[in-house]
């Protein structure tokens, strides 16, 4: 083999390399996250938000999708006043309502999400029945939708 020929495998070798670390770092990415799960080592002083759906990053979601937070502890309802749905920097009006006893907001927009848009919900406030505050707040996550 000449010494041309070795150069080339070997640049041929780094390339399909570097195209495998690239697809590996993609894969990771699209895998761990847009994940709303919060770690809750760190939260021992008071309720928090334990999950949101659509998830922080998650696309393609449907138009006519209800968005829910669940919290680690029995929330007052008052809470729902702290949360937002955004468009735009437009608020999107919607009803809200408490399931599983008090521990997931849902808010049902009153008309189908725009398509292909991005949407940014916020928490800002919350107390447990109990009294207790909310711990890191504000809460923002941010979704897409698809078609």
């Amino acid at each position: 083999m000449s010494e041309l020929q070795i150069t080339i495998y070997t640049g041929i070798d780094n390339l399909i390399i570097n195209r495998l670390i690239f697809i590996a770092a993609i894969f990771f990415v699209f895998c761990f996250t847009g994940c709303a799960t919060v770690d809750t080592s760190q939260y021992q002083d008071g309720p928090y938000i334990v999950s949101t759906y659509p998830s922080s990053g998650d696309f393609n979601i449907s138009r006519y999708t209800d968005i829910n937070v669940k919290f680690s502890d029995i929330m007052d309802p008052a809470t729902e006043a702290g949360f937002e749905a955004l468009s735009k920097g437009m608020r999107i009006d919607g009803s809200k309502r408490w399931l599983d006893t008090n521990t997931v907001l849902a808010f049902r927009p009153y008309k189908p999400l725009e398509p292909n848009t991005t949407y940014q919900c916020i928490i800002r406030e919350g107390k447990t029945k109990e009294g207790k505050d909310l711990v890191l707040i504000p809460y923002i996550w941010m979704f897409t939708t698809g078609n």
